[in-house]
Formats: structure tokens, C-alpha cells, sequence
């Protein structure tokens, strides 16, 4: 038992050894040629005001930075350069006219006027039959303005002619039943 526990130390303590560290050597710093002279150009770039988005309550105020930049004393004084305005960026650009393009814009244009045509017809249609439906409701009120009348008159002709003995009476003054059925 006594065995066992010194080797259980031993490989304990042997775990915890620490390791030099290992360092690798960089190769020889080579000597700096000359360089080639060199100016410094200042462009300028205009930054629009904005808040600061690790302090939302701070507005930073618009402002120009200038970024400097080595240019070669061989290149000329005026460096030319144009404004950002002068050339569009690609998400503007109109695409390059193409026959694929054409036609397709030819098939758009057709279904538009295919559709407005189809819209002026159904609007025409919708127009006709909102006329026909006040014709058919101005109708209906007139057959029951009508019946009534007729009712009206079929009352009256019967208070006014006695019922004879002999003849029966006509089924609807019998049942009481004036609606028409048709």
C-alpha cells in the first residue's frame, strides 16, 4: 500500500513539472535601404454630424478629416481629382441596354395596357349592372306597391258584394290567406 501511494505522489507531483518556454529565432533584421523621397498629400473627407453609438447622448458635430498620404516626389505637384458627385456608384448606374431587357419592358407594357383595358371593361360591367339592380329594386317596389292595391281592391270588392247562398266563397277570403304564391 505503501508502494502504491508513493508512486500515485510521485506521478502527481512529476503532472506539475512546468515546461521552459519554447522561443523560436526571428531571422536577422536586414539593413533599411534608402527609400525614395516621398511627399505628403492631404486629402480632405467631410464626416456628417452623428451620435455616438457608445454614448447615444453625445451628438458629434460635422466636421472634415483629413487623412495624409505618402505619394512619391516623382509623381506631379497637382494631383488631379474629381468630386464624388462626378462619377455614379454601380448601385445607380442604369444597366447596359440589352435585347433581353427590351423585351421584357415590351411584355410589361403590354400586360399594363391589357389590364387597364380588362379595368375599363369591369368598371363599364359593374356601372351596367348597379343600373340594371336600381331597375330590378325600383321594379320590385313597384309590384308590391301594385299588390298591395290590388289586395286593397280585393277587400273592397268583397265588403261591398254580398256572398250569395249557393256560390262558395273564394278560397283566399275563406283561409284568410292574401299572400300571392307564385
Amino acid at each position: 500500500m505503501h508502494r502504491i501511494l508513493m508512486i500515485v505522489f510521485t506521478l502527481t507531483l512529476a503532472g506539475c513539472v512546468s515546461h521552459p518556454p519554447v522561443t523560436e529565432k526571428s531571422p536577422p533584421l536586414r539593413p533599411l535601404t534608402a527609400a525614395s523621397p516621398v511627399k505628403f498629400a492631404e486629402t480632405r473627407y467631410d464626416v456628417r454630424s452623428y451620435r455616438d453609438s457608445a454614448n447615444p447622448s453625445l451628438r458629434h458635430e460635422a466636421h472634415a478629416i483629413y487623412r495624409r498620404t505618402r505619394v512619391p516626389v516623382a509623381a506631379s505637384n497637382e494631383l488631379e481629382t474629381a468630386p464624388r458627385t462626378t462619377y455614379p456608384p454601380a448601385s445607380v448606374a442604369p444597366l447596359p441596354a440589352s435585347d433581353e431587357l427590351a423585351a421584357e419592358l415590351t411584355k410589361q407594357k403590354t400586360i399594363t395596357t391589357e389590364l387597364l383595358t380588362l379595368q375599363t371593361a369591369l368598371t363599364e360591367a359593374e356601372r351596367k349592372m348597379k343600373a340594371q339592380y336600381d331597375a330590378l329594386v325600383r321594379q320590385s317596389a313597384e309590384t308590391m306597391q301594385l299588390r298591395e292595391q290590388l289586395e286593397a281592391e280585393r277587400q273592397r270588392v268583397r265588403a261591398l258584394a254580398p256572398v250569395e247562398p249557393g256560390r262558395a266563397a273564394p278560397l283566399s277570403a275563406a283561409t284568410g290567406d292574401t299572400e300571392v304564391r307564385w
